[in-house]
C-alpha cells in the first residue's frame, strides 16, 4: 500500500511539472511575437497614406515663398521653425528630371525613350533620397537637430538652383563654350549651398563639427550640379548603347542564305533524272 501511494504521488509530481513546462513559453517564441507585432504595426504606419498626407498639405504661396528664399542666403534665428513638407521638393526632383530628358531630346543624343525617362528619374531620385540619408546620418554624428523629413526638405527645395543653371545652360549655351554654366554653377549653385549650409550648420551645437557638416553639404550640393551637366549624358548614352548592343545580339542570328541552297537542290534533281533516263534508254 506505501509503495502504492508513492508511486501514485510521483506521477501526480511528473505531471504537474510538465502541465507547468508546457505553459511557460519559449524564448524563441518571445521573440517571434514580438518581432512579428513590431513589423506589423511598422507595415501599418507607413503604408497608410495618412501618415504622408501631412508632408503634402502646404499652400501654393508657401511654396513660392520657398522657392524665393532658397536663393537667399542667409543665417536662421534659433527660433525658426523648418516644417518638414514634401510636397514641393518632390515637384523640383520631377521638373529636374524632365529638364535632363529635354537636353538628351535638344542635343539628339542616340537615347531610347524608355531608358532615357529611367535613368533620368532614378539619377534625381536616388540623390535626393540617398544624399538626405546620408547627410542626416552625419548630422546625428555631429549632433544636429534635424530630422530626416527636414533635411529631406532643405536638400529638396535646394535642387531648384540646379534646375534654373541647367535650363539656363540648355537654352543658351554656345558651341564648347562651358563659360556661361561656370558662371551660373558658382552663382546660383553656391547661394543655394550656402543656404543649405547655413541651416544645417545653425542646428549643430559643436562648433567644430558645424564646418565640417556645412562644407560636406555644400560639396555633395556642387558636384552633383558638374555631374549632371558634364557626365550624365555620357552614362545614358553607355546604358543605352549597351542594351541597344544585347538587343541586336539575340535578334542578328546567322541566317544561311536561300538561293545558294536551292541552286544545289536543283542541281541534285536535274542529276537524278538524267541518270535515270539514262539506265531507262
Amino acid at each position: 500500500m506505501h509503495d502504492n501511494l508513492q508511486k501514485r504521488s510521483t506521477s501526480n509530481n511528473n505531471q504537474q511539472t510538465t502541465s507547468v513546462e508546457s505553459g511557460i513559453p519559449s524564448v524563441g517564441s518571445i521573440v517571434w511575437t514580438a518581432g512579428r507585432t513590431r513589423a506589423q504595426q511598422a507595415i501599418n504606419l507607413y503604408a497608410n497614406i495618412d501618415y504622408l498626407r501631412p508632408y503634402f498639405d502646404v499652400e501654393p504661396k508657401e511654396i513660392l515663398h520657398r522657392l524665393l528664399h532658397v536663393l537667399i542666403p542667409r543665417w536662421p534665428s534659433p527660433d525658426e521653425n523648418i516644417k518638414p513638407e514634401l510636397y514641393g521638393p518632390t515637384m523640383i526632383v520631377f521638373t529636374l528630371a524632365a529638364i535632363l530628358i529635354y537636353q538628351m531630346k535638344l542635343a539628339s543624343h542616340s537615347v531610347q525613350d524608355g531608358t532615357l525617362i529611367g535613368s533620368s528619374f532614378l539619377i534625381c531620385f536616388g540623390y535626393w533620397i540617398g544624399s538626405s540619408f546620408a547627410i542626416s546620418s552625419v548630422s546625428f554624428v555631429c549632433n544636429t537637430h534635424l530630422s530626416l523629413m527636414q533635411i529631406l526638405n532643405i536638400n529638396g527645395y535646394a535642387l531648384f538652383s540646379h534646375c534654373i543653371v541647367l535650363c539656363l545652360a540648355t537654352f543658351i549655351h554656345t558651341g564648347h563654350d562651358h563659360l556661361l554654366f561656370y558662371g551660373l554653377w558658382c552663382i546660383v549653385g553656391g547661394i543655394a549651398a550656402m543656404r543649405m549650409m547655413f541651416v544645417i550648420m545653425a542646428r549643430t551645437i559643436n562648433p567644430r563639427y558645424r564646418i565640417l557638416l556645412g562644407l560636406f553639404v555644400s560639396a555633395i550640393h556642387m558636384l552633383f550640379l558638374l555631374y549632371l551637366h558634364f557626365a550624365y549624358h555620357e552614362l545614358a548614352e553607355i546604358v543605352s548603347h549597351a542594351l541597344n548592343n544585347e538587343a541586336t545580339v539575340q535578334v542578328d542570328l546567322p541566317v544561311k542564305p536561300v538561293i545558294p541552297i536551292a541552286s544545289q537542290v536543283v542541281g541534285v534533281v536535274s542529276q537524278s533524272n538524267d541518270r535515270l533516263m539514262a539506265r531507262n534508254s
